[in-house]
């Protein structure tokens, strides 16, 4: 084997992420526009719908698709994302889709919107693109229509009317048992 080291593209790997046994090391940028780039170079033979796709918790996994138009994130119950996260604005950032392209726009949300690292006030938006709102994660993508299912909220539970009727129900028991 020789010891020669080969010329390399700096800009496809870092020579000084090199790891054992000279396993090269991508730099995540690029892995990240690569993976942009072969969402974008999808057909869209419209089956596709563009959506967000949460990767942190609470909502890992949970895709939000988005409607062409306005899209409202944030902690409010009428937001097209609604999230549960404390550090969201109720009404956080929007996400619009006019001219062909889809634009995201910080809603003066106290702690603002991150896109690919970049805290932004308004950017036109490329599929791969990670958006962080608050402390909750996105990735916006293509999604198959068919695969998407409806979230349906559950109704709230009403916890005083469920006490209520189980003391009435435990009361008349009683009574029974002592009428017995």
């Amino acid at each position: 084997m020789s010891s020669e080291k080969k010329p390399t593209d700096k800009n496809q790997y870092r020579e000084d992420k090199a790891g054992p046994q000279g396993t090269l090391v991508f730099d995540s940028k690029k892995v990240d526009q690569m993976i942009a780039e072969e969402i974008q170079r999808q057909e869209d033979d419209g089956t596709k719908v563009a959506a967000l796709v949460a990767t942190s918790k609470p909502h890992v996994g949970e895709q939000f698709v988005l409607v062409k138009g306005k899209n409202i994130i944030g902690r409010g119950k009428g937001n097209n994302v609604t999230i549960y996260d404390p550090a969201a604005s109720s009404t956080h950032a929007q996400i619009t889709y006019q001219g062909g392209e889809w634009k995201i726009l910080n809603l003066l949300s106290s702690n603002g919107t991150i896109v690919n690292g970049e805290k932004i006030t308004d950017r036109v938006l490329s599929f791969g693109d990670r958006i962080q709102v608050g402390h909750t994660e996105f990735l916006f993508t293509l999604v198959d229509e068919s695969d998407v299912v409806e979230m349906v909220e559950k109704p709230a539970t009403n916890w005083f009317a469920f006490s209520a009727v189980a003391i009435a129900a435990i009361s008349l028991l009683v009574i029974i048992f002592l009428l017995i």
